[in-house]
């Protein structure tokens, strides 16, 4: 795939001249990373869904990357709009902006900042904090694939947190991602780092309006948790409806280190996210809970690998979907034991709720065990509304439609319980109430912007 300008004097994403004015502002170091990441990105293949195994069941060749131009700019009104859910669901919550051009890009941050946590922008932190970032990053390879390449060579601005050593945040972390516009595309950059025996709480968003827009995000989240660290982390995903999502949302823990994980994902036209927990130190413990909704023509691919490799850890995972219309659920689970990681402890459950005729979910959850004594299993389900409890409903003077949204919300109702955050899981618990009284919430609608005096 060759870039070109999609005008006079515009340059694509997929442009080496982006990469070179990325580089020009980058540190060394981080320079070289961006050309070395460019260089495997051009020597790599796009996915296929005919020769890749993990895209066999999501087909990309209606992306036409070199039409879109970098994102330079979001709407007022999409960034409000952001900041508004943050203020309704935890407005004690340090607020930070991974946008270009929206200001201030940290605000309220004044409790995690006397406690010595720095919360900036990536490229800031890159700058004047090279060695955590560079210790934050260690575990996203360059050239893992083609979209992460993409990522390393072009990420802007970003959001990187750092905890120190024995610190338990007094405020959680809100990162906010949006985007607008037409043919554009974002590159979301979340980076967290925690030393020894801290503790944080991270809500990192993606939103952008509702309507025929089409836009493209190729995101990384990096979660780095230390030795005794406990990291509680909130993924909220509502694109609009003609959005390209690729995303990688990796966790690596050390030693007796807690991970819990939420993510709700209600938008894009189509998306291929992965969730990850590397559990490399003895004792660590990742539970991973997630709630999908999808309806119209939408295609939602997640992929998730809980990776043992140390002894005594314990990882649970469970995505519980909705779809309806003609829309597609993809989840493929893999529980990967090393040979080290005796008495591993690992789960992997997926449910599926079909609410039309013309939906389909596929799962497939896998387990690969190379070590002894250990406990791992695994679980898939698919099926319609239950006619007894429909009929249970009617029965009772239920209306058939106010049945179905009861015995829906039931079904979502025990993965609302597992959001980490009683703020989020209103907030989250509102939007599915929207999603099954048929109000799709596929983007996030612009609020009015405030003027600056």
């Amino acid at each position: 795939m060759t870039a070109a300008a999609a005008g006079a004097g515009e340059l694509t994403t997929l442009s080496p001249e982006i990469v070179r004015l990325r580089a020009e502002t980058s540190p060394d170091w981080l320079a070289q990373r961006r050309r070395a990441a460019w260089d495997a990105f051009e020597s790599m293949p796009w996915p296929s869904s005919q020769r890749d195994e993990d895209w066999r069941r999501t087909d990309i060749s209606g992306l036409r990357a070199e039409r879109f131009l970098p994102l330079d700019d979001v709407d007022g009104g999409m960034a409000a709009s952001m900041a508004q859910a943050w203020d309704s669901a935890e407005p004690n919550a340090a607020f930070a902006m991974d946008a270009p051009n929206v200001g201030p890009a940290v605000s309220d941050a004044d409790a995690l900042l006397a406690q010595g946590v720095i919360i900036t922008t990536l490229e800031e932190a890159a700058a004047l904090h090279p060695e955590l970032v560079q210790r934050a990053l260690a575990r996203v390879a360059i050239d893992e694939s083609k979209f992460i390449a993409l990522w390393n060579a072009l990420w802007r601005g970003g959001v990187f947190v750092y905890v120190p050593r024995g610190v338990e945040a007094l405020a959680p972390a809100w990162i906010a991602h949006p985007a607008s516009g037409d043919e554009r595309a974002v590159i979301p950059a979340t980076v967290v780092l925690l030393d020894d025996a801290s503790s944080l709480t991270v809500v990192d968003a993606y939103a952008s309006p509702p309507g025929p827009h089409e836009l493209f995000s190729d995101a990384v989240t990096m979660l780095n948790i230390g030795r005794d660290a406990q990291l509680d982390y909130i993924l909220l995903q509502q694109w609009g409806e003609r959005v390209w999502h690729v995303a990688t949302h990796r966790a690596t823990l050390e030693a007796n280190a807690r991970l819990h994980f939420f993510g709700a994902t209600l938008g894009s036209h189509v998306q291929k996210s992965y969730w990850e927990a590397l559990l490399d130190g003895a004792g660590s413990e990742a539970d991973i809970a997630g709630v999908c909704f999808a309806e119209h023509d939408q295609h939602i691919d997640h992929q998730s690998l809980q990776a043992h490799r140390a002894r005594d850890t314990r990882s649970d995972l469970l995505l519980k979907v909705a779809v309806r219309d003609k829309a597609r659920s993809v989840y493929s689970g893999l529980i990967d034991v090393a040979p080290e990681a005796v008495h591993a402890d690992g789960y992997v459950q997926n449910r599926n709720l079909l609410l039309s005729e013309g939906a389909k979910a596929d799962s497939v959850p896998r387990l690969e065990i190379k070590a002894n004594d250990v406990r791992c299993g695994h679980g898939a389900t698919a099926g319609h509304i239950d006619e007894e409890q429909r009929f249970y409903f009617q029965s009772r003077a239920v209306r058939r439609a106010d049945a179905d949204a009861l015995i829906v919300r039931g079904f979502l109702d025990d993965i609302v319980k597992r959001v980490p955050h009683p703020g989020v899981a209103k907030l989250v618990a509102s939007l599915l109430d929207a999603e099954v009284s048929g109000l799709p919430q596929i983007g996030l609608a612009e609020a009015e912007a405030q003027d600056e005096d």
